[in-house]
């Protein structure tokens, strides 16, 4: 009977009751262990057969949100310093419209994690409609919106998630706030847009991860939109 056990989101799977110290003497690779498990997509390590018993000592890591990114993308994450009016800062989100990744970061400038985010629409030169440059988390607002602006949002403001970071330009040169141009990072009903160059501007994040940020991101906070 195989045994189950789960600590910190991984499972480790052995044929026996009790957990055996791997050993690797007269080991032989073997088939892959093929398994189907809803809560995430597993990540499979190798079976070994010993003395004609098999021995299933693999480790499955169950990704809780399938739009977070991986420690490899996460390892891969651009600079968050910037420069406004002549000093330099770090911000504390990233979003790249080149890869439609959005990353977090520690107010030391360490990446703290990130996801797949669907940005604007591509116009005729290939390039997303969402605009580039620093932001700031103005406020962040919970369904039914108060303030954030737009004619769709008012008419149908469901489809947007249970929340808005509302941004607001900072003039980069001067760091003077200039108010926002209608441009958020918001939830969405529609997880398949999320990766794509799906919106007319705005960000858009898993409904789980924008109720997760509405409770962590401190208003303030600097965005560069790149």
């Amino acid at each position: 009977m195989i045994h189950l056990s789960s600590i910190n989101n991984t499972v480790s799977f052995n044929r026996n009751n009790e957990h055996k110290r791997r050993n690797t003497n007269n080991m032989i690779p073997a088939a892959l262990l093929l398994l189907s498990l809803n809560a995430g997509t597993p990540v499979y390590s190798d079976t070994f057969v010993k003395n004609d018993s098999i021995e299933i000592t693999d480790t499955i890591n169950i990704l809780k949100n399938p739009t977070k990114l991986s420690d490899e993308e996460l390892f891969a994450a651009p600079s968050p310093k910037v420069k406004i009016a002549g000093k330099e800062k770090n911000v504390g989100i990233v979003v790249d419209t080149k890869t439609n990744k959005l990353y977090r970061y520690d107010d030391s400038g360490e990446v703290v994690d990130g996801y797949h985010v669907a940005t604007g629409k591509l116009n005729q030169y290939g390039k997303s409609l969402t605009n580039t440059g620093i932001r700031r988390v103005h406020h962040i607002e919970n369904y039914p919106y108060k303030s954030a602006p737009g004619t769709k949002r008012n008419r149908n403001p469901k489809a947007y998630g249970p929340n808005i970071l509302y941004l607001t330009i900072i003039n980069q040169r001067t760091g003077v706030e200039e108010g926002s141009n209608g441009e958020f990072i918001h939830g969405n009903n529609d997880i398949d847009s999320i990766g794509t160059y799906a919106s007319k501007g705005c960000i858009r994040m898993d409904n789980d991860v924008i109720k997760m940020f509405a409770k962590e991101v401190k208003k303030g906070t600097l965005v560069l939109i790149k």
